[in-house]
Formats: structure tokens, C-alpha cells, sequence
């Protein structure tokens, strides 16, 4: 399990993070849900130190870190080695291959042979629906594709948990359903992943567990089932938001 206790982010001496406290258990699917600017991708990314909090601690199995303390190479990399981030825009490198932009990082950072990570990438290009992509280069894929190879490249480093920052924002809804559908499976496999997302079905078909952030603060931590049946005031009233933006977007 992962556990944040007390977390303080600050960005121009404005608290994003307010003495925030969570956990995300191991072997399920945590969905992060709130408005617009609340602090989702800053808790998020607060998990692999993309960014680093001025005040609390991250206790993960036998690791522990005080980010008000100096943190050394070797906690930060055993930190980033059980995790593996998906971003909104997949991030693939321009000039390799989608099978080198898979294995590049087991075979670099995990010193994990060659032949080893190469078919491992194939098994995972099959698993989402690209075998025979293997050689391709992103620009020669679409953008759904691109991100479904981004997963990949998660998988491939054999991580505790995935983390995902709206990883379907920059897709049209075909595409979008492509990749929820991938990620869906991916829960029902006991893969414990952590998510940002705008897709409140999707939240409500993967989730575990939910954690609605609003103003640095955590208002909710529960189960699909109380904040999507039993919802409080305030998110019933989000909910409501929610569904007025999506029926008039289809208009």
C-alpha cells in the first residue's frame, strides 16, 4: 500500500495540497476525481516524486520518505522503480520504434536483457490489440494507439502500480473507448493503479476505491457505491456538472 500522510504542496506560496492524508491499496483500482484545478495530477505526481511536496510523508512496503527531507538517489530510484506513469499525451519518443520505445527502459534502468524485454513488449503489443506494431514509429500511429503503446511501455517495467494522469483527455471518444477498455482489464487483473480521470462511467466500472479532491482537500474517500448512490450535497452537485457538460457537448 501506498500512503500519504500530511502532504503540503505549495506553488507561489498558494497551498495546492492542505495537510492532505490518503492511502491507495495495493492489487486495486483507486480513481482521483474533483473540478478543475483542485490538486489531482499535484497528489498524483506526488506519488513517483515528479513533484515534490514541501511537507509529509510517503510510506510505500518498506520504503519511507520525509519530503521535507533531502532524498537521496538510491530512495528516489527504488521509489520510481514501483511505479510507472501514463500521461495525457503519451510522451512516446519520435525516433524509435514502438518495441524500442517499450524495452528502452527495462533494458536501461532495470538492466533486464535483450531478447527478455523484446518479447515481453510483443506479448504486451498482442495483449492490447497492436501485435504486429512492433516496428512501427509513432508518428505512423493514431493517437489512441500511441497510447495504448505508452501502457505498454508502463507494464513493461513490471511496476507495483501505474499511475494515470487523464490518459484519454487528448483522445475523441472512439479512441477514448479503445484505451478505457485496455485499462479496464488491466483492473480486473489485479493491477493496482491509481487514476485521474474526467470519465465519471468509467470511474464508476474500474473503482475500488474513490478519492474526490477539491480546493487541496480530500472530501471524499470511499467506495463507487456511496459516491456514485449515497453522494453528499456537494457531490451530487459535481455529478450534476458533470452530466450537464457531457449531454450539451453532444448536442
Amino acid at each position: 500500500m501506498i500512503s500519504l500522510k500530511n502532504i503540503v504542496k505549495k506553488y507561489d506560496g498558494k497551498a495546492v495540497l492542505k495537510d492532505l492524508s490518503v492511502d491507495f491499496p495495493d492489487n486495486e483500482t483507486t480513481v482521483i476525481l474533483g473540478p478543475s484545478g483542485s490538486g489531482k495530477s499535484t497528489l498524483l505526481r506526488s506519488l513517483d516524486l515528479l513533484v515534490r511536496p514541501e511537507s509529509g510523508t510517503l510510506s510505500f512496503s518498506d520504503l519511507k520518505l520525509d519530503y521535507a527531507e533531502p532524498v537521496s538517489k538510491k530512495l528516489s530510484f527504488d521509489i520510481r522503480k514501483k511505479t510507472s506513469m501514463v500521461f495525457q499525451n503519451w510522451n512516446l519518443f519520435p525516433n524509435l520504434t514502438v518495441l524500442k520505445n517499450i524495452t528502452t527502459a527495462p533494458e536501461t534502468v532495470l538492466g533486464q536483457p535483450k531478447k527478455e524485454t523484446e518479447e515481453k513488449a510483443r506479448q504486451l503489443l498482442a495483449q492490447v490489440g497492436l501485435k504486429g506494431y512492433a516496428d512501427r514509429f509513432p508518428s505512423q500511429l493514431s493517437g489512441g494507439q500511441q497510447q495504448r503503446v505508452s501502457i505498454c511501455r508502463a507494464l513493461a517495467m513490471d511496476p507495483d502500480y501505474i499511475l494515470l494522469d487523464e490518459p484519454t483527455s487528448a483522445l475523441d471518444p472512439e479512441l477514448e473507448t479503445q484505451v478505457l477498455l485496455i485499462l479496464e482489464e488491466l483492473s480486473k487483473m489485479d493491477q493496482a493503479m491509481v487514476i485521474v480521470t474526467h470519465n465519471m462511467e468509467f470511474a464508476r466500472s474500474v473503482a475500488d476505491k474513490i478519492v474526490f479532491v477539491e480546493d487541496g482537500n480530500i472530501i471524499f474517500d470511499g467506495t463507487p457505491d456511496e459516491f456514485f448512490n449515497h453522494p453528499t450535497t456537494r457531490i451530487k452537485d459535481f455529478l450534476s456538472g458533470i452530466t450537464f457538460s457531457d449531454d450539451n457537448s453532444q448536442k
